[in-house]
């Protein structure tokens, strides 16, 4: 079966038209690149903005219509399906949305078809909304969009140029619009470095913080959750909880930070979390903050 894959997401915004440049990093799970010694490398992906996403020809558009006709989309998927004689594509509207991308035949990530949700899918669009970049804010990464025409072209085309401003944006599109009623081809706009690892790696770097500096604090006593046995709890696991027999559980600076943690365990009804009793241990402990 062939299907798209998604990898990553970076829209793009425009300010002089409250649009937005739907761009994705995807590509085909049966295409490879060339790995070493010719064999297959990972799965080609590329960034695009039209290869998921045209409405009549429009690279870019009003978010709340993005999702929209996202929405006006997924009905329509839904009535075809409806009365469909195959058994298994003739499915309910909640198995649809559940399972959409084995519908769509679309992977947002990684996993299967049928583990892509319609919420899933819906979200690339929403949360690509919300964290656009406008054309300015990506020069500064180091990333630029730029126009790039589909397969062999005839020459006077205009050249392929990095964009650094909204302005010099819309200048160039007015003449790819021009060449593209001329020559009958069409035209995508893309990102450099050509690398897609760096293009993600510039997209990501502001998202490097620092870590935060921790002062050492010097106590002569602790907090333990600690059972009728004197047992300090250490943490809890998936299949229920550790302890130790020795005074080497988890340690908490104040009575408070103890207690908190306590009464989330009873919120959260772990297993057998109403044994636990907060209590003050003496003895030398080392704590940053």
């Amino acid at each position: 079966m062939s299907y798209d894959i998604i990898y990553n997401k970076q829209f793009v915004k425009l300010r002089q038209t409250g649009e937005v440049i739907p761009m994705l990093l995807s590509g085909s799970n049966n295409c490879f690149e060339i790995g070493l010694g010719g064999r297959n490398g990972r799965r080609s992906r590329d960034w695009s903005s039209m290869r998921y996403y045209n409405r009549k020809g429009k690279l870019s558009e009003k978010p709340g219509f993005i999702l929209e006709n996202m929405d006006a989309d997924l009905r329509k998927m839904i009535r075809e399906h409806h009365g469909n004689k195959d058994e298994y594509m003739n499915a309910k509207p909640s198995d649809i949305k559940e399972r959409f991308g084995y519908y769509a035949s679309v992977v947002v990530g990684s996993g299967s078809c049928s583990g892509t949700s319609w919420e899933r899918w819906r979200g690339v669009f929403a949360n690509g909304i919300k964290h656009a970049l406008t054309i300015e804010e990506l020069d500064k990464l180091g990333v630029n969009i730029y126009f790039n025409a589909y397969g062999d072209s005839p020459d006077g085309k205009p050249a392929e140029v990095g964009l650094k401003t909204e302005r010099q944006y819309f200048i160039e599109l007015k003449k790819w619009r021009e060449w593209q009623v001329k020559s009958e081809k069409s035209f995508s706009l893309s990102f450099t470095p050509h690398s897609t690892d760096a293009v993600l790696s510039r997209l990501h770097a502001d998202k490097h913080r620092t870590p935060k500096e921790k002062t050492s604090v010097e106590q002569d006593h602790y907090f333990a959750l600690v059972d009728e046995g004197g047992n300090e709890l250490l943490r809890y696991t998936s299949r229920g909880y550790r302890y130790s027999y020795h005074q080497s559980g988890k340690h908490y600076r104040t009575e408070v930070e103890a207690e908190k943690y306590r009464k989330k365990l009873v919120e959260d009804k772990r297993y057998k979390a109403d044994i636990w009793k907060v209590k003050k241990i003496e003895g030398h402990c080392t704590f940053y903050v």
